[in-house]
């Protein structure tokens, strides 16, 4: 079977968050190769980055936020990430957003279900009524019958008008909430933020000693750390290299910087090699 993991790049200002995102997963040894999908509306000095460090891209045609018109805003190409449904090339793919980083092998997810999913932040005792998916991570099947539909129902199904690509998806998989076995562990996808009620009320906790494979598995040890918000690691390195004695939020995105310093070499080197 042909498997992949796909994440995707529709603003320049991520370009450090998808390369970070790579550089954790591949220290996981995966079995299956990474993908990252691209729009043509990215700087010439961003696909500098990405041809040098040597990533597999994958173009897309973009398919712009039907409420916005200002293509400056990083939310108007984001309902691209639609069209990981059109990678009929693989039979099954592990979608991951660009704001993450993978701290231990997921290759387990390939065998989840289609659509199978976090209700990320749901199972904290103040978000009970947080119900849907989180769009971040998503084990699913391609298909271009299904991509198509998506296409033609872009800007006429959404009740969280703004909210883009995850507002779209809660309609269209309007059922997900009541399909407990595509309910995976918050293990996969678990927000920077919530560290902290997790680990008081869970007992998750982040093992900084990436592991390649599963043969020690622990329910508890999150293995991939989701930077939501305005504010991502790349736009707080300074602030965040100064922490000195840090949570477990703040732990987190030291982890991030980590991952970027890794990116950084890997980028330095393959320059140093093209000269």
């Amino acid at each position: 079977m042909k498997y992949s993991y796909v994440s995707i790049l529709t603003t320049d200002s991520y370009v450090f968050g998808a390369l970070a995102l790579w550089k954790s997963l591949m220290d996981t040894q995966p079995k299956h190769p990474f993908h990252l999908l691209i729009t043509p509306n990215l700087s010439k000095e961003t696909m500098e980055l990405l041809e040098t460090s040597k990533i597999n891209l994958i173009k897309i045609t973009p398919i712009k936020n039907p409420i916005l018109d200002d293509p400056n805003d990083r939310r108007f190409y984001n309902y691209s990430k639609l069209n990981m449904w059109s990678l009929t090339q693989f039979e099954k793919i592990v979608y991951l957003d660009a704001d993450m980083i993978v701290l231990h092998n997921i290759d387990e997810l390939f065998e989840k279900k289609n659509m199978s999913s976090t209700n990320s932040g749901g199972w904290l005792p103040d978000k009970k009524d947080w119900k849907e998916m989180n769009s971040g991570m998503i084990v699913l099947e391609p298909s271009t019958t299904l991509f198509e539909h998506m296409k033609s129902q872009v800007g006429q199904i959404e009740k969280e008008q703004g909210k883009g690509d995850q507002a779209f998806l809660h309609q269209y998989y309007h059922d997900w909430s009541e399909k407990k076995e595509l309910h995976l562990p918050h293990i996969y996808n678990i927000f920077d933020i919530h560290l902290k009620g997790y680990k008081k009320h869970y007992g998750y906790y982040v093992d900084t000693n990436t592991q390649t494979d599963n043969k020690n598995y622990d329910e508890k040890r999150v293995k991939i750390v989701h930077y939501i918000g305005q504010k991502k690691p790349w736009h707080l390195i300074e602030e965040i290299k100064a922490k000195t004695d840090p949570d477990e939020e703040w732990a987190a995105k030291k982890l991030w910087v980590k991952y970027y310093k890794d990116v950084k070499k890997h980028l330095r080197d393959n320059l140093s090699l093209k000269k």
